[in-house]
């Protein structure tokens, strides 16, 4: 039995044109690292994602005979949901696609990119220094044209075979309903505690 497979790695990347050589936090604080000693094999089909909500989700849809493509999808619309920190919609993303058949692979850059407005002095204060990381990092200066959404839609038209529609169902379903935070999450949320004081607007 022939299997194609799809490798799906998205993430948000930090903010990263700011000159070289500045001082300047790590993307995302360490929160440990949980070594386990489980092994698992499959005869028809395998997903692995960073939470398992994400990779239920991403199972129900192989089971229902969705392709790769839709399962990487559906975990994905999960783990913007669960994982907010490091993924989601408002972000960028790539994607590599292994096709068996052909021996195949093709990638796609779905990276966010600047808004059309966006100047190289942006992050310049009046005397044409670089302004304080997080001045730049916090605020309407920092968002970028997010790229995921259409990287999705186009591994959906190319490869999918679910509804679009059933794809987000358990990412809305836990929306609602609510889940367990993970312990990584915690931490996230308990480090950046006070970062978002520094404008008005976000502070309340």
């Amino acid at each position: 039995m022939r299997i194609s497979f799809l490798t799906f790695l998205l993430f948000t990347l930090p903010f990263s044109t700011m000159a070289q050589g500045i001082d300047r936090p790590e993307p995302e604080i360490s929160t440990g690292v949980t070594a386990t000693a489980h092994s698992k094999s499959a005869e028809k089909f395998m997903i692995v994602t960073a939470n398992p909500l994400a990779t239920h989700a991403g199972h129900t849809i192989l089971q229902n005979g969705g392709t790769a493509a839709d399962a990487a999808i559906a975990a994905q619309l999960v783990l913007g949901l669960v994982e907010p920190q490091s993924s989601g919609l408002g972000g960028g993303a790539f994607a590599l696609y292994y096709d068996a058949k052909t021996a195949k692979v093709t990638s796609w850059d779905g990276r966010e990119t600047a808004p059309h407005s966006a100047k190289p002095d942006m992050f310049l204060n009046e005397n044409g220094d670089t302004i304080d990381f997080w001045d730049a990092v916090i605020g309407e200066q920092s968002i970028g044209v997010p790229g995921t959404p259409l990287l999705l839609e186009t591994l959906h038209q190319k490869f999918g075979k679910s509804e679009w529609s059933d794809l987000f169902t358990d990412a809305q379903n836990i929306a609602f309903s609510g889940f367990k935070k993970s312990d990584r999450l915690q931490k996230m949320i308990t480090a950046d505690i006070g970062k978002l004081d520094r404008f008005s607007a976000t502070k309340n």
